[in-house]
């Protein structure tokens, strides 16, 4: 059963917010394993957590994925379709060695072509926000006179 989860509230005091340390990654392996599902590489994710009296209660894991995306083929030359993803993948593994690689695109022909090509629809709903810093609000303007510029008299 899937628990609701509740509103945000207020920060509560006493918990610190911060990328977790080595140790308290470990601590949190068994929530991994529980539900079948491998601790993500610290080496290339970052674990921010919650921290109360040394305890991790909650945690987000900012993991870097492959995605694919965009492709674009010239009208009239679907044929190179096949051999332009085997170059990919060859490219994917010299580089990068094996990835998930993940493509975003709605159902119909792109996601049949994809089918095609070995990858399997996943059973997520893929949501997005562009995190970017606050833009802040409209500044009142000062209502002090305009002045305009005057040439500076040369000296000789």
């Amino acid at each position: 059963m899937i628990e609701p989860l509740l509103p945000p509230t207020e920060p509560q005091s006493g918990i610190s917010y911060r990328e977790l340390t080595p140790e308290e990654i470990k601590s949190v392996e068994p929530i991994f394993t529980a539900t079948g599902n491998p601790l993500p590489d610290p080496g290339i994710s970052t674990f921010v957590g919650a921290v109360e009296n040394g305890k991790v209660i909650g945690f987000l894991v900012l993991q870097v994925k492959l995605h694919a995306q965009p492709m674009w083929i010239e009208e009239g030359h679907s044929q190179i379709f096949s051999p332009l993803v085997a170059e990919a993948e060859r490219t994917i593994l010299k580089k990068a060695g094996p990835q998930w690689v993940y493509l975003f695109v709605p159902a119909g022909r792109l996601s049949q072509l994809a089918q095609s090509m070995g990858m399997g629809l996943e059973p997520w709903n893929v949501l997005s926000k562009l995190v970017q810093p606050e833009i802040p609000k409209k500044i009142g303007v000062d209502l002090m006179p305009v002045v305009e510029d005057r040439p500076s008299e040369a000296v000789n």
